[in-house]
């Protein structure tokens, strides 16, 4: 148990994010008024007998589900009350604050080592009704800067199963967004990237947000090994250097972007040819970084959008009754009251283009709802003749 305790001191210190089995979990409702008790099980496989490792990604896997099940906006885990944990260098985003750890139990069986703990999350008080609807996004192939570099391995099409990924992960990791279209085609990022290229192909989608990606880096390079190390073979090291970025289709603002630059052992033979949907790939150390920045990128954006206001796109105007594509996959109710507005753009003197939003005096609620789309109609019975197909509505 002493052991135990100590690596869970030590978990701080590795700051990867690790990959294993999903656990069950129960929840146990505190007597407090926004706490509440969170069991879960992290498992990780012993590899070389190397049981201090397995237990660290076995613990650290237990309460980064805890926390992403209890659904909140942390950046780090919090200091632990019992002291298992020192610090908060631990990154895991989610809406709670650690207030206890507890060890539970652990077990090892057929060369995987199981950890149960209890955590005590506290969550945040601040929400946003916005949160209330699932931004969606679009995104495209992840074009590759120099596909030169794909020649190792022959992972030329590794760009357009990167957007497959993303959306898996979207999925797996995201509370309030998801990826609503892959549109089948490369869009190469630029620090110059239109306005009016965001706005095209989030409307092309129907998605409020248009998520762009650019590999700019998958080179290999071998490491150098030190003269008393000759008998030593050298490791091929990758490259993964990616630029993300989310722009708010309704607009053309850039909303949030990130630049990865990552490195790791290319496990393959430098003559190989590798299918980018192959299994080895994606359980191979490259493919493990990979999918760890597609985590991140999930987390970052999903974050951001979470108090930020949803939109939706009014589709057509019969009457009195408009027809919106948000429904009930974005989390729409019958009976929800939204905001009409427009928006335009206006040059600054300094010849800057910016949106400008026009708000309707009109208030509409959700008279019916679909799995894609919903129709409203004004509540106090206001003439809706100057609003078009186009305008939006807004949940704030």
């Amino acid at each position: 148990m002493n052991r135990l305790r100590k690596s869970l001191s030590k978990i701080v210190l590795y700051r990867y994010k690790l990959k294993c089995s999903l656990a069950a979990f129960v929840l146990i409702m505190n007597a407090g008024a926004n706490a509440a008790w969170f069991e879960s099980s992290g498992q990780a496989a012993i590899y070389d007998g190397n049981i201090e490792l397995a237990r660290q990604n076995a613990t650290q896997e237990a309460i980064k589900q805890a926390l992403l099940f209890a659904g909140a906006s942390v950046r780090s885990v919090q200091k632990m009350a019992n002291g298992l944990l020192k610090n908060d260098e631990l990154e895991i985003r989610s809406s709670g604050e650690v207030n206890s750890l507890e060890l539970i139990d652990e077990v090892h069986s057929d060369g995987i080592i199981t950890v149960s703990i209890r955590a005590d999350i506290f969550s945040q008080q601040h929400s946003c009704r916005a949160g209330d609807y699932s931004k969606t996004i679009a995104t495209t192939w992840q074009p590759l800067r120099n596909r030169a570099q794909a020649t190792t391995g022959g992972i030329f099409d590794i760009g357009m199963k990167l957007a497959n990924m993303l959306d898996h992960s979207f999925t797996e990791y995201a509370h309030n967004s998801k990826i609503k279209t892959v549109l089948p085609f490369y869009h190469q990022y630029s620090n110059n990237t239109s306005d009016i290229d965001a706005t095209i192909l989030a409307r092309k989608s129907g998605s409020q947000y248009l998520l762009i990606g650019s590999i700019e880096d998958i080179s290999t390079e071998q490491t150098k090994q030190s003269s008393w190390q000759f008998w030593q073979s050298s490791d091929t090291m990758r490259n993964f250097a990616y630029q993300s970025a989310l722009y708010d289709g309704y607009t053309g603002a850039l909303v949030w972007q990130k630049y990865y630059n990552v490195a790791s052992v290319w496990d393959f033979d430098i003559h190989q040819q590798v299918d980018v949907n192959s299994q080895a790939l994606w359980a191979s150390s490259y493919g493990k970084l990979i999918k760890e920045v597609l985590q991140d990128v999930v987390q970052n954006v999903d974050e951001t959008l979470a108090c930020l206001p949803a939109y939706g796109r009014i589709l057509e105007v019969n009457g009195e009754i408009l027809r919106l594509n948000l429904g009930l996959n974005q989390g729409v109710k019958t009976g929800d009251e939204l905001t009409l507005f427009q928006v335009s753009q206006f040059h600054d003197t300094a010849g800057q283009v910016h949106a400008q939003f026009r708000l309707h005096p009109a208030v509409v609620r959700v008279s019916e709802i679909f799995p894609e789309s919903a129709m409203a109609i004004a509540v106090d019975g206001s003439y809706l003749g100057n609003i078009q197909a186009n305008d939006f509505v807004s949940r704030r």
